[in-house]
Protein backbone atom coordinates (compact mmCIF):
# COMPACT_ATOMS: atom_id res chain seq x y z
CA UNK A 1 0.00 0.00 0.00
CA UNK A 2 0.95 3.68 -0.41
CA UNK A 3 3.10 4.86 2.50
CA UNK A 4 1.57 7.41 4.85
CA UNK A 5 3.25 10.80 5.25
CA UNK A 6 4.84 12.02 8.46
CA UNK A 7 2.42 12.74 11.31
CA UNK A 8 0.36 15.87 10.76
CA UNK A 9 1.37 18.88 12.82
CA UNK A 10 -0.90 20.57 15.31
CA UNK A 11 -1.08 23.61 13.03
CA UNK A 12 -2.11 21.45 10.07
CA UNK A 13 -4.76 19.64 12.10
CA UNK A 14 -6.19 22.94 13.31
CA UNK A 15 -6.28 24.30 9.76
CA UNK A 16 -8.03 21.25 8.34
CA UNK A 17 -10.49 21.16 11.22
CA UNK A 18 -11.47 24.77 10.56
CA UNK A 19 -11.63 24.23 6.78
CA UNK A 20 -13.97 21.27 7.31
CA UNK A 21 -16.11 23.22 9.79
CA UNK A 22 -16.49 26.00 7.19
CA UNK A 23 -17.59 23.48 4.53
CA UNK A 24 -14.34 23.71 2.60
CA UNK A 25 -12.96 21.21 0.10
CA UNK A 26 -9.69 19.45 -0.61
CA UNK A 27 -8.36 22.47 -2.53
CA UNK A 28 -8.27 24.48 0.71
CA UNK A 29 -6.80 21.64 2.77
CA UNK A 30 -3.31 21.58 4.25
CA UNK A 31 -2.56 18.52 2.14
CA UNK A 32 -3.30 20.36 -1.12
CA UNK A 33 -1.17 23.31 -0.10
CA UNK A 34 1.81 21.09 0.68
CA UNK A 35 1.33 19.20 -2.57
CA UNK A 36 1.25 22.41 -4.62
CA UNK A 37 4.27 23.72 -2.72
CA UNK A 38 6.19 20.84 -4.28
CA UNK A 39 5.09 21.91 -7.79
CA UNK A 40 6.73 25.36 -7.75
CA UNK A 41 3.99 27.25 -5.91
CA UNK A 42 4.41 29.34 -2.79
CA UNK A 43 1.63 28.87 -0.23
CA UNK A 44 0.18 31.47 2.14
CA UNK A 45 -2.51 30.49 4.64
CA UNK A 46 -4.54 33.45 5.80
CA UNK A 47 -6.71 33.45 8.93
CA UNK A 48 -8.79 36.14 10.57
CA UNK A 49 -10.97 35.85 13.68
CA UNK A 50 -13.77 38.20 14.75
CA UNK A 51 -16.09 37.60 17.71
CA UNK A 52 -15.40 33.88 17.73
CA UNK A 53 -15.91 33.53 13.97
CA UNK A 54 -13.15 32.56 11.55
CA UNK A 55 -12.26 33.33 7.94
CA UNK A 56 -9.72 31.23 6.02
CA UNK A 57 -7.97 31.42 2.66
CA UNK A 58 -5.17 29.23 1.31
CA UNK A 59 -3.57 31.37 -1.40
CA UNK A 60 -1.24 29.83 -3.98
CA UNK A 61 1.36 32.13 -5.49
CA UNK A 62 3.23 31.56 -8.73
CA UNK A 63 6.51 33.44 -8.33
CA UNK A 64 8.55 34.56 -11.33
CA UNK A 65 11.42 36.92 -10.79
CA UNK A 66 10.61 39.80 -8.46
CA UNK A 67 6.80 39.46 -8.73
CA UNK A 68 4.07 36.84 -8.37
CA UNK A 69 0.47 36.09 -9.28
CA UNK A 70 -2.02 34.65 -6.79
CA UNK A 71 -4.70 31.99 -7.05
CA UNK A 72 -7.37 31.16 -4.46
CA UNK A 73 -9.12 27.89 -5.44
CA UNK A 74 -12.50 27.12 -3.86
CA UNK A 75 -12.14 29.86 -1.30
CA UNK A 76 -12.31 31.91 0.80
CA UNK A 77 -14.06 30.09 3.64
CA UNK A 78 -16.13 31.69 6.38
CA UNK A 79 -17.61 30.15 9.52
CA UNK A 80 -20.41 32.73 9.29
CA UNK A 81 -21.64 34.45 6.14
CA UNK A 82 -21.10 37.95 7.51
CA UNK A 83 -20.02 40.87 5.30
CA UNK A 84 -17.69 42.32 7.94
CA UNK A 85 -15.88 38.98 8.33
CA UNK A 86 -15.46 38.64 4.55
CA UNK A 87 -14.20 42.22 4.27
CA UNK A 88 -11.66 41.67 7.06
CA UNK A 89 -10.47 38.45 5.45
CA UNK A 90 -9.91 40.06 2.06
CA UNK A 91 -8.07 42.94 3.69
CA UNK A 92 -5.63 40.38 5.12
CA UNK A 93 -5.46 38.51 1.80
CA UNK A 94 -4.56 41.79 0.07
CA UNK A 95 -1.85 42.45 2.64
CA UNK A 96 -0.34 38.99 2.11
CA UNK A 97 -0.50 39.31 -1.69
CA UNK A 98 1.17 42.73 -1.65
CA UNK A 99 3.87 41.43 0.69
CA UNK A 100 4.57 38.80 -1.97
CA UNK A 101 4.54 41.50 -4.70
CA UNK A 102 1.52 39.90 -6.39
CA UNK A 103 0.30 41.61 -9.54
CA UNK A 104 -3.15 40.06 -9.23
CA UNK A 105 -5.23 37.34 -7.58
CA UNK A 106 -7.73 34.97 -9.22
CA UNK A 107 -10.48 33.90 -6.84
CA UNK A 108 -12.68 30.86 -7.53
CA UNK A 109 -15.22 30.95 -4.68
CA UNK A 110 -16.88 27.90 -3.21
CA UNK A 111 -20.08 29.95 -2.94
CA UNK A 112 -21.13 33.59 -3.58
CA UNK A 113 -19.23 36.05 -1.39
CA UNK A 114 -21.33 37.62 1.38
CA UNK A 115 -20.45 41.24 0.60
CA UNK A 116 -22.71 44.27 0.65
CA UNK A 117 -23.46 45.78 -2.74
CA UNK A 118 -21.64 45.06 -5.97
CA UNK A 119 -18.38 43.13 -6.07
CA UNK A 120 -16.78 45.99 -7.98
CA UNK A 121 -17.17 48.23 -4.94
CA UNK A 122 -15.02 45.74 -3.00
CA UNK A 123 -12.15 45.70 -5.48
CA UNK A 124 -13.18 42.80 -7.73
CA UNK A 125 -13.36 42.61 -11.50
CA UNK A 126 -14.62 39.77 -13.66
CA UNK A 127 -12.12 36.93 -13.67
CA UNK A 128 -10.77 34.79 -16.51
CA UNK A 129 -12.26 31.54 -17.78
CA UNK A 130 -12.64 28.98 -14.98
CA UNK A 131 -9.55 27.03 -13.97
CA UNK A 132 -11.45 24.44 -11.94
CA UNK A 133 -14.64 23.00 -13.46
CA UNK A 134 -17.59 25.37 -13.01
CA UNK A 135 -19.98 22.41 -12.49
CA UNK A 136 -19.71 18.99 -10.93
CA UNK A 137 -21.80 16.01 -9.84
CA UNK A 138 -21.87 14.99 -6.18
CA UNK A 139 -23.27 11.57 -5.37
CA UNK A 140 -24.44 10.59 -1.87
CA UNK A 141 -22.59 7.51 -0.62
CA UNK A 142 -25.40 5.18 0.37
CA UNK A 143 -25.17 1.45 1.15
CA UNK A 144 -24.49 -0.71 -1.90
CA UNK A 145 -28.03 -1.45 -3.10
CA UNK A 146 -29.44 2.10 -2.64
CA UNK A 147 -26.21 3.43 -4.17
CA UNK A 148 -26.79 1.30 -7.26
CA UNK A 149 -30.50 2.10 -7.42
CA UNK A 150 -29.87 5.87 -7.60
CA UNK A 151 -27.81 5.29 -10.75
CA UNK A 152 -29.12 5.16 -14.31
CA UNK A 153 -30.16 1.64 -15.25
CA UNK A 154 -27.49 1.47 -17.96
CA UNK A 155 -24.81 2.31 -15.39
CA UNK A 156 -26.10 -0.42 -13.07
CA UNK A 157 -26.08 -2.80 -16.01
CA UNK A 158 -22.46 -1.99 -16.87
CA UNK A 159 -21.33 -2.44 -13.26
CA UNK A 160 -23.03 -5.82 -13.01
CA UNK A 161 -21.78 -6.83 -16.47
CA UNK A 162 -18.21 -6.13 -15.35
CA UNK A 163 -18.72 -8.21 -12.22
CA UNK A 164 -20.19 -11.13 -14.22
CA UNK A 165 -17.34 -11.06 -16.74
CA UNK A 166 -14.65 -11.27 -14.10
CA UNK A 167 -13.42 -7.66 -14.00
CA UNK A 168 -11.70 -7.05 -10.67
CA UNK A 169 -10.67 -3.87 -8.86
CA UNK A 170 -7.68 -3.57 -6.55
CA UNK A 171 -5.64 -0.84 -4.83
CA UNK A 172 -2.26 -0.27 -6.44
CA UNK A 173 1.09 0.44 -4.84
CA UNK A 174 2.97 3.70 -5.28
CA UNK A 175 5.53 1.99 -7.49
CA UNK A 176 2.73 1.24 -9.99
CA UNK A 177 2.14 4.90 -10.83
CA UNK A 178 4.09 4.34 -14.03
CA UNK A 179 1.43 1.85 -15.21
CA UNK A 180 -1.29 4.41 -14.48
CA UNK A 181 0.69 7.13 -16.24
CA UNK A 182 1.00 5.08 -19.43
CA UNK A 183 -2.78 4.62 -19.44
CA UNK A 184 -3.16 8.35 -18.79
CA UNK A 185 -0.96 9.16 -21.78
CA UNK A 186 -3.07 6.79 -23.87
CA UNK A 187 -6.28 8.49 -22.68
CA UNK A 188 -4.97 12.02 -23.19
CA UNK A 189 -4.00 11.20 -26.77
CA UNK A 190 -7.37 9.60 -27.47
CA UNK A 191 -9.43 12.35 -25.82
CA UNK A 192 -7.17 15.34 -26.55
CA UNK A 193 -6.51 16.81 -23.10
CA UNK A 194 -3.35 17.85 -21.31
CA UNK A 195 -1.71 15.98 -18.45
CA UNK A 196 1.10 16.59 -15.96
CA UNK A 197 4.30 14.58 -15.83
CA UNK A 198 4.45 11.25 -14.00
CA UNK A 199 6.07 12.75 -10.91
CA UNK A 200 3.04 15.00 -10.34
CA UNK A 201 0.72 12.03 -9.73
CA UNK A 202 3.31 10.11 -7.74
CA UNK A 203 3.93 13.12 -5.49
CA UNK A 204 0.23 13.60 -4.88
CA UNK A 205 -0.23 9.99 -3.81
CA UNK A 206 2.89 10.10 -1.64
CA UNK A 207 1.86 13.28 0.16
CA UNK A 208 -1.79 12.24 0.53
CA UNK A 209 -0.87 8.88 2.04
CA UNK A 210 -3.92 7.05 3.39
CA UNK A 211 -6.18 9.92 2.30
CA UNK A 212 -5.86 8.85 -1.35
CA UNK A 213 -5.75 5.66 -3.36
CA UNK A 214 -4.75 4.54 -6.83
CA UNK A 215 -7.21 1.87 -7.98
CA UNK A 216 -6.96 -0.39 -11.02
CA UNK A 217 -9.68 -2.40 -12.71
CA UNK A 218 -8.23 -5.51 -14.32
CA UNK A 219 -9.17 -8.19 -16.83
CA UNK A 220 -7.23 -11.44 -16.47
CA UNK A 221 -4.76 -9.65 -14.19
CA UNK A 222 -4.00 -6.84 -16.67
CA UNK A 223 -4.93 -3.23 -15.75
CA UNK A 224 -7.47 -1.76 -18.19
CA UNK A 225 -8.50 1.37 -16.27
CA UNK A 226 -7.24 3.34 -13.30
CA UNK A 227 -8.19 6.27 -11.14
CA UNK A 228 -6.93 8.34 -8.24
CA UNK A 229 -9.46 9.09 -5.52
CA UNK A 230 -8.82 11.35 -2.53
CA UNK A 231 -10.77 12.27 0.56
CA UNK A 232 -11.08 15.34 2.75
CA UNK A 233 -13.43 15.56 5.73
CA UNK A 234 -16.65 13.77 4.69
CA UNK A 235 -16.16 14.09 0.93
CA UNK A 236 -14.21 12.06 -1.62
CA UNK A 237 -13.08 13.39 -4.98
CA UNK A 238 -12.43 11.59 -8.26
CA UNK A 239 -9.15 13.30 -9.08
CA UNK A 240 -7.67 11.63 -12.15
CA UNK A 241 -8.74 8.78 -14.42
CA UNK A 242 -7.42 6.79 -17.37
CA UNK A 243 -8.25 3.73 -19.47
CA UNK A 244 -6.69 1.53 -22.10
CA UNK A 245 -7.66 2.07 -25.73
CA UNK A 246 -7.14 -1.58 -26.61
CA UNK A 247 -9.00 -3.20 -23.69
CA UNK A 248 -12.00 -1.05 -22.76
CA UNK A 249 -14.89 -3.50 -22.79
CA UNK A 250 -16.83 -5.21 -19.99
CA UNK A 251 -17.84 -2.04 -18.10
CA UNK A 252 -14.48 -1.79 -16.31
CA UNK A 253 -14.61 2.00 -15.91
CA UNK A 254 -18.09 1.82 -14.35
CA UNK A 255 -17.10 -0.83 -11.84
CA UNK A 256 -13.97 1.16 -11.02
CA UNK A 257 -16.04 4.21 -10.04
CA UNK A 258 -18.39 2.06 -7.98
CA UNK A 259 -15.47 0.57 -6.06
CA UNK A 260 -13.95 4.03 -5.54
CA UNK A 261 -17.27 5.11 -4.00
CA UNK A 262 -17.19 2.08 -1.72
CA UNK A 263 -13.56 2.89 -0.75
CA UNK A 264 -14.66 6.40 0.20
CA UNK A 265 -17.75 5.27 2.10
CA UNK A 266 -15.71 2.79 4.15
CA UNK A 267 -13.51 5.71 5.25
CA UNK A 268 -16.39 7.81 6.51
CA UNK A 269 -17.14 9.91 3.44
CA UNK A 270 -20.75 10.89 2.79
CA UNK A 271 -20.40 12.30 -0.74
CA UNK A 272 -18.43 11.48 -3.87
CA UNK A 273 -17.47 14.35 -6.15
CA UNK A 274 -17.16 13.20 -9.77
CA UNK A 275 -15.28 16.42 -10.53
CA UNK A 276 -16.18 18.29 -13.63
CA UNK A 277 -18.93 18.31 -16.24
CA UNK A 278 -19.66 20.87 -19.00
CA UNK A 279 -20.80 24.34 -17.97
CA UNK A 280 -24.17 23.70 -19.67
CA UNK A 281 -26.12 20.53 -20.37
CA UNK A 282 -25.48 19.38 -23.94
CA UNK A 283 -28.45 19.31 -26.30
CA UNK A 284 -27.66 15.68 -27.03
CA UNK A 285 -25.06 13.17 -25.90
CA UNK A 286 -25.38 11.00 -28.97
CA UNK A 287 -22.58 10.81 -31.50
CA UNK A 288 -22.83 10.73 -35.25
CA UNK A 289 -23.80 7.08 -34.94
CA UNK A 290 -27.09 7.63 -33.14
CA UNK A 291 -26.95 4.33 -31.28
CA UNK A 292 -23.97 5.29 -29.15
CA UNK A 293 -22.68 8.14 -26.96
CA UNK A 294 -20.58 10.94 -28.34
CA UNK A 295 -16.87 10.57 -27.54
CA UNK A 296 -15.13 12.89 -25.09
CA UNK A 297 -12.50 14.83 -26.98
CA UNK A 298 -10.93 18.24 -26.34
CA UNK A 299 -13.65 20.65 -25.25
CA UNK A 300 -16.43 18.27 -26.31
CA UNK A 301 -17.42 16.76 -22.97
CA UNK A 302 -20.71 15.18 -24.04
CA UNK A 303 -19.61 11.62 -23.36
CA UNK A 304 -18.01 12.60 -20.05
CA UNK A 305 -21.22 14.39 -19.04
CA UNK A 306 -23.36 11.33 -19.69
CA UNK A 307 -20.92 9.00 -17.94
CA UNK A 308 -20.86 11.09 -14.76
CA UNK A 309 -24.48 12.19 -14.39
CA UNK A 310 -25.64 8.59 -14.77
CA UNK A 311 -24.11 7.77 -11.38
CA UNK A 312 -26.89 9.80 -9.79
CA UNK A 313 -26.54 12.63 -7.32
CA UNK A 314 -26.91 16.38 -7.69
CA UNK A 315 -25.37 18.74 -10.22
CA UNK A 316 -23.69 21.69 -8.49
CA UNK A 317 -22.56 24.98 -10.03
CA UNK A 318 -19.84 27.19 -8.60
CA UNK A 319 -19.76 30.98 -8.94
CA UNK A 320 -17.69 32.40 -11.81
CA UNK A 321 -14.09 33.44 -11.12
CA UNK A 322 -13.28 36.90 -9.79
CA UNK A 323 -10.05 38.83 -9.87
CA UNK A 324 -8.28 41.42 -7.74
CA UNK A 325 -5.72 43.52 -9.60
CA UNK A 326 -2.92 45.00 -7.55
CA UNK A 327 -1.17 46.34 -10.66
CA UNK A 328 -4.10 46.98 -13.04
CA UNK A 329 -1.94 47.78 -16.04
CA UNK A 330 -0.06 44.49 -15.78
CA UNK A 331 -2.53 42.01 -14.31
CA UNK A 332 -4.38 41.06 -17.50
CA UNK A 333 -1.08 40.32 -19.28
CA UNK A 334 0.49 38.62 -16.27
CA UNK A 335 -2.31 36.13 -15.73
CA UNK A 336 -1.66 34.70 -19.22
CA UNK A 337 1.95 34.05 -18.21
CA UNK A 338 1.22 32.84 -14.69
CA UNK A 339 -2.00 30.97 -15.53
CA UNK A 340 -2.55 28.26 -12.92
CA UNK A 341 -3.36 24.68 -13.88
CA UNK A 342 -5.99 22.70 -12.05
Amino acid sequence: MIAAPAPTSTEAKRWDCDVAACGGSLLQSWLWGEFKRGTDWAVERVRVERDGKVGLAQVLLRVKGPVSFGYLPRGPLLSAREPDLATALFAEIDRVCRRNRAIGLIVEPESPLPLRGRYKAHGFVRGPAPIQPIRTVKTPLLPDEPLLMQMHQKTRYNIRLAQRRGVTVRPADLDEVGVFYEMLRDTSGRNDFGIHDERYYADFLRIAGDDAALLFSEIDGAPVAGLVVARFADEAIYMYGASSTQRRAHGAAFLLQFEAMRWARERGCRRYDLWGIPAADPETTQGEERDRLAPTRGEDWRGLYEFKVRFGGAIMRYPPPLERRYAPGLAAIARRIYRPAG
